[in-house]
């Protein structure tokens, strides 16, 4: 006697849309960290998001891998990539605020970025930069150009 095995279909749903103020190619951190201030500019809890790239490096989409409380957000490969994969991504930039306003990041951040970067390369999906964007405020946490305040993991050698 043979059972029946069910067969399963993944689809990648648009939940909803966030306008982006450019949809250039993102060249730099400081382009990435532009475009992604604005994602993050309203939350007040920490959120892990994933941004798409084609081969061109344009932003295609964005996929929220975790929200978090005030401190922490929990990321497993799988769900970056899941995502990465359905939307046929070339590659991948990841994403994070940190509510406190401190551009640090943490022994977890590094963990998970090299983490990250390592599944990447095993997906073929490459990992272009994790940055910690940390919130507008008012001009405090801009930099002298006015562009907003981030720390870029690949500026410092960890990706």
């Amino acid at each position: 006697m043979f059972s029946g095995v069910p067969l399963y279909t993944t689809r990648l749903v648009r939940e909803r849309t966030f306008t982006f103020p450019t949809r250039d190619q993102v060249r730099s951190p400081a382009d990435a960290a532009a475009v992604l201030a604005e994602y993050f500019s309203d939350r007040d809890r920490e959120e892990f998001v994933v941004a798409f790239l084609d081969t061109a490096n344009t932003l295609t989409g964005l996929h929220v891998a975790s929200v978090g409380g005030l401190a922490a957000s929990i990321v497993e490969p799988r769900q970056v990539f899941k995502a990465a994969v359905l939307a046929n991504a070339a590659a991948i930039l990841l994403a994070h605020n940190h509510p406190s306003g401190n551009p640090e990041p943490s022994r977890e951040d590094v963990a998970v970025t090299r983490q990250l970067v390592e599944a990447g390369k095993v997906m073929g999906i490459p990992v272009h930069d994790h940055l910690i964007i940390v919130p507008s405020t008012g001009t405090t946490d801009l930099s002298d150009d006015g562009a907003p305040s981030y720390t870029s993991l690949a500026e410092r050698g960890l990706v």
